[in-house]
């Protein structure tokens, strides 16, 4: 009779067991959600794309000094995922013990449709905060980077602020110690995503190019000149040659832009343009080989001073060898150039059989400015020293050569308009 009993016992026990273990995994879920809301947020793994298209994005011309004014709370902090934009590749302590480097910030600028470009906030210990540009291509590998801003916490301080635009960067490294320093460099964003440095020179060049709506591929590169004006540094003489027409090694024609340019603004203050048709930059046969700029004093009147610009031409021809060399003098009027003067500087000709057999003659003058006046101007006072050479086979069947120098003086006036050889 007493079985019945202990089945009854055995069954209430049982279910105790279940509903105490039942209780305690509702509590044990309670907790882990309890847990799992105080615990700080994780970010879930993203692919490069997802991550991208997830980030905000600034406009530009944008000015780059994040610094540690700009995270006064933790709440100004935002998540990052430095895996998928691979932050060890650039930094390569970023998760190594010891070094305590957190990714803060980012957003993302639309420098090109070819790559994509973000700017990453980096935290270096306590002291230490920086941004950097990287440039991805559209699979998400490294091109290029560059640090644009820098805040410190010390006392001989230094910071780096940047104006980023499309194709340029321009970062500022400023350093405290007796006064504040500021040191400018500038950098170009290339069209494959690459980062590099540039001089003033060639920034002014490229500002140059674009106010005077020229298309970057018809410019003879080589052929680009400028030079800052020896007697006012602010301002910057700057010759751009267009190719006119087909563009071959040898074969063209170049339209001519000769400018000047206020080095603080930047901007053309005056133009002049010549087209191939009647200035003679013209490369066939006789190749046209350099272009330069003269700044010695040619004080045209009390107060003007002109400049030059030089072109170079030579021959391959070796029966028929020929140089020549030309000057033309600017001056400014209004906002325009006006060419004075288009003269030879150096000409040479001469014909040979290849072997020793023939003549030459060589021409070099030199420009003098006169103290005497025709129309408001100085005139110009032309030395020449000419060489005739003849190379011959002597009697003991040897090449010699005999010269012969002479020279001669001419004066250029001022009609009015520009210099030409004086009548008397």
């Amino acid at each position: 009779m007493k079985n019945p009993y202990i089945l009854i016992l055995l069954i209430f026990i049982s279910c105790a067991q279940k509903a105490q273990e039942k209780e305690e995994t509702v509590i044990k879920a309670q907790d882990a959600v309890t847990a799992s809301t105080d615990a700080p947020k994780e970010i879930a793994p993203k692919g490069f794309k997802e991550c991208i298209n997830a980030i905000e994005i600034k406009s530009i011309p944008l000015i780059e000094a994040t610094n540690f004014d700009s995270f006064i709370d933790e709440d100004d902090h935002r998540n990052v995922d430095d895996n998928a934009l691979k932050l060890e590749k650039i930094y390569p302590e970023f998760n190594k013990e010891g070094y305590h480097y957190r990714a803060v910030n980012c957003y993302r600028l639309e420098l090109s449709k070819r790559f994509y470009s973000v700017v990453v906030t980096i935290l270096k210990g306590d002291n230490e905060m920086e941004s950097v540009l990287i440039n991805y291509d559209l699979n998400g590998a490294l091109i290029d980077s560059k640090v644009v801003s820098y805040d410190e916490i010390a006392e001989g301080q230094s910071r780096i602020e940047s104006k980023i635009e499309e194709k340029k960067l321009t970062i500022n490294n400023i350093f405290w110690i007796d006064e504040k320093k500021v040191e400018t460099t500038s950098f170009l964003v290339k069209a494959n995503g690459k980062i590099k440095a540039v001089s003033q020179e060639e920034i002014l060049i490229d500002r140059v190019i674009q106010q005077l709506n020229l298309d970057k591929q018809k410019i003879k590169e080589e052929f680009v000149v400028s030079k800052v004006q020896p007697h006012n540094p602010n301002e910057t003489i700057v010759v751009i040659p267009e190719v006119a027409g087909e563009d071959d090694e040898h074969l063209f024609e170049l339209n001519s832009y000769i400018v000047l340019v206020d080095n603080t603004t930047q901007k053309i203050t005056h133009t002049y343009f010549e087209s191939a048709k009647t200035n003679g930059w013209v490369s066939d046969a006789i190749i046209l080989s350099e272009i330069s700029i003269d700044t010695a004093p040619y004080i045209v009147t009390q107060d003007t001073r002109a400049f030059g610009i030089r072109v170079f031409y030579y021959s391959m021809s070796q029966p028929n060898p020929y140089s020549n060399k030309t000057i033309s003098l600017f001056i400014k009027s209004g906002e325009t150039l006006k060419e004075v003067l288009h003269y030879d500087v150096e000409n040479y000709g001469g014909e040979w059989d290849t072997q020793c057999t023939g003549e030459s003659s060589s021409v070099k003058n030199t420009f003098i400015m006169s103290e005497e006046k025709n129309n408001g101007y100085f005139d110009i006072i032309v030395k020449s020293k000419i060489t005739q050479s003849k190379t011959y086979i002597d009697e003991k069947g040897e090449c010699d050569e005999e010269s012969k120098i002479t020279s001669e003086t001419k004066v250029l006036q001022y009609n009015g308009t520009r210099y030409v050889k004086s009548s008397t």
